[in-house]
């Protein structure tokens, strides 16, 4: 039988930013392909479109399945993940020098995606087991690691070392909320850095060293390894208070902003829209992050806690890597702006977890 409690505890104000987000960010690719020819413009477009269909009907589904159906899957959820990775390692199409796509036919697959929200629901089920306890140590850790570290390995094997990153800041998100002794966290940090210095020295490619010190330096080659990143930083600019209107961007237009419809799709904005724009997008993207924020708080169990945690750190960091890395507050990563950028695999992700957002909140006084 049908529960009413359902519907009268359905997040309206999450869906409906969410639906805000995702409409928004389909009238903005509109116009960061606008420069594009018309077939390659309605090609983009459409597809993005067809994603974000599905991603709705996705969406349904999942809210349709009480969350600890999936609590008893998450493990499943985990290994299938991995599995798509270890796959497009075998049978992946190559794309800028990354392998990290499966094409079906005339779409393509990005499993380092899901595997995002894998890893999300294997350390919700695992810290979720641990849960009365107060602060963990080494032993509580070792499973999380083991966890986090077959996705990054496999991510990795792929050239994208940005994912990989990816994946320790959600976990790291979801074991800090966990809580850990300090020592824990001082050991963990100086392994870190000492990882992160030995990786910069012996396993960064040319290309990713060049990436680093032109985040430090962007002018020390303008029309290189700099531009992008300068470019980007005219185009906001460029925008001023009100901005340019709609469609009459001109740094996009004229082919100076390089990746403008997945990467750097928020210059687009920004030179459009203004600055009002930009805190216009910038503001959704907050009141959907706090409404997550409170759907995990308001939850009824430590599993639905964590996913929800894990769900919001996966919006947190994309929007903070993305946007830290074109306004040049951060080295440019390559990962995508939620709801803006193009790409099928990360617009599904993205109505995926806003999906289990709902379903948690809608079913919280359900035990």
């Amino acid at each position: 039988m049908f529960d009413r409690r359902l519907i009268t505890h359905f997040n309206w104000s999450l869906l409906g930013v969410t639906l805000f987000l995702a409409i928004t960010g389909l009238i903005n690719l509109r116009s960061a392909t606008s420069s594009f020819d018309l077939q390659s413009q309605n090609a983009l477009f459409h597809a993005q479109f067809v994603w974000s269909a599905i991603g709705l009907l996705a969406l349904v589904i999942i809210i349709s399945i009480h969350y600890r159906h999936y609590q008893h899957l998450a493990y499943v959820i985990y290994g299938f993940s991995l599995f798509l990775l270890l796959t497009v390692l075998f049978l992946g199409k190559k794309v800028a020098g990354h392998q990290s796509w499966i094409a079906f036919g005339p779409f393509t697959l990005q499993p380092t995606e899901f595997a995002k929200l894998g890893l999300i629901f294997a350390l919700s089920r695992h810290l979720s087991t641990l849960r009365n306890k107060w602060g963990g140590g080494f032993l509580d850790l070792i499973p999380s690691f083991f966890l986090l570290s077959l996705p990054t390995v496999l991510v990795i094997l792929q050239g994208d070392l940005g994912s990989s990153f990816f994946f320790a800041l959600i976990a790291l998100t979801l074991i800090l909320v966990f809580g850990v002794r300090w020592h824990v966290i001082a050991t963990v940090a100086g392994i870190g850095l000492i990882v992160a210095v030995v990786g910069h020295l012996f396993f960064l490619s040319p290309y990713q060293k060049n990436r680093i010190e032109t985040f430090l330096n962007p002018e020390l080659d303008r029309k290189g390894a700099g531009y992008h990143l300068i470019q980007s930083k005219i185009a906001v600019g460029s925008g001023g208070f009100l901005g340019k209107g709609y469609l009459k961007g001109q740094t996009h237009k004229l082919k100076f902003v390089p990746e403008r419809h997945t990467d750097f799709i928020f210059p687009v904005l920004a030179e459009e829209w203004g600055f009002i724009g930009g805190a216009a997008l910038l503001t959704a993207y907050l009141v959907f992050l706090l409404l997550g924020l409170n759907v995990s708080l308001r939850s009824g169990d430590g599993f639905s806690f964590f996913l929800g945690i894990g769900i919001v750190s996966l919006f947190f960091w994309h929007l903070v890597i993305n946007l830290g890395g074109v306004l040049g507050l951060i080295p440019l990563t390559g990962v995508p702006l939620p709801f803006f950028s193009y790409g099928g695999s990360s617009l599904l992700t993205n109505w995926m977890g806003g999906a289990l957002l709902l379903n948690i909140s809608m079913r919280r006084f359900m035990f």
